[in-house]
């Protein structure tokens, strides 16, 4: 989605298996998040992250929602 969103370059990166450690990996290629000084994720950064979180949660969840539909 962001690759989208930035036109950002396709890669053949294969995904792990497992969406937590997928998920980790992406926060560490990713870096550090920008942070405001209250604590807070710069806009930029929350949607970074945001993405990354939904894309290994509707992973590891495909199976649960397939079978509700």
């Amino acid at each position: 989605m962001l690759s989208y969103l930035w036109k950002g370059k396709k890669t053949e990166k294969v995904e792990n298996e497992n969406p937590e450690l997928a998920m980790r990996e992406a926060c560490e290629a990713h870096g550090e998040f920008a942070v405001k000084s209250d604590g807070t994720l710069q806009w930029e950064a929350f949607l970074v992250f945001r993405s990354i979180i939904m894309r290994q949660a509707c992973r590891e969840f495909a199976h649960f929602r397939d079978d509700l539909n």
